[in-house]
């Protein structure tokens, strides 16, 4: 169960829902950023994994050999705030470029957004308590695709594209149900490692969902 636990971890690491999330957006809605399939805006998803997940993470490794930051884990709650600013600096970045492209849905300039509050607010609650930032970006991820089927579905388009040759059966309310699980999967692999206690869990749920209304209902 330990080994288990750390491989979720890992590959639901929080720098890495971000792109997941626009990755399965593309998917489900290429239409919206101008294209018919995914693979026509692989060099928009690359350019995000870069600034997203690649970056941030050669951040931390320069603070982790320079002794700002413990270990990559993170377990002390001062090691965070260098890589909260890191992805805070690059996730601004990346919102303040692409909110004024015509080609760039809201929906996605919203979770971006979402995710900035959330890596705000984290760094606040940070001062007084190591709130879950796995749980943050998994209460983002579920509210974001709540919120997308309950108010963004006018166009009828529920199932995901993943190959060019047709829709899969895969439907946006199979993901939700998913999303769903592994929210509370993650938690509990979190728990399980001693990580966080179940307050830091709860907290993180709700920053993330919190941070996700605030950023929809700004955007739009």
């Amino acid at each position: 169960m330990k080994t288990i636990s750390h491989i979720f971890s890992f590959v639901f690491h929080p720098l890495l829902v971000l792109f997941y999330s626009l990755f399965l957006l593309i998917c489900l809605k290429p239409h919206l950023f101008g294209a018919l399939h995914w693979q026509d805006q692989s060099l928009l998803l690359i350019l995000i994994f870069i600034y997203t997940c690649v970056v941030p993470a050669i951040g931390f490794v320069l603070l982790k050999f320079t002794g700002f930051v413990k270990t990559f884990r993170m377990e002390d709650r001062m090691d965070r705030f260098g890589p909260l600013i890191i992805c805070a600096i690059f996730y601004l970045w990346l919102w303040v470029n692409l909110k004024s492209q015509d080609q760039i849905p809201k929906l996605m300039i919203a979770f971006i957004l979402a995710s900035i509050l959330s890596i705000f607010l984290a760094f606040a609650l940070n001062t007084k308590i190591k709130v879950s930032l796995h749980t943050i970006a998994f209460g983002a991820f579920v509210t974001f695709w709540i919120i997308l089927r309950l108010y963004h579905s006018e166009d009828g388009i529920l199932q995901f594209r993943f190959l060019k040759s047709g829709v899969s059966a895969f439907h946006v309310n199979h993901l939700i149900g998913i999303s769903l699980v592994l929210a509370g999967f993650i938690g509990t692999c979190r728990l399980y490692l001693k990580a966080h206690d179940a307050s830091e869990l709860y907290l993180g749920y709700f920053v993330g969902i919190f941070s996700t209304i605030l950023a929809f209902s700004y955007t739009f």
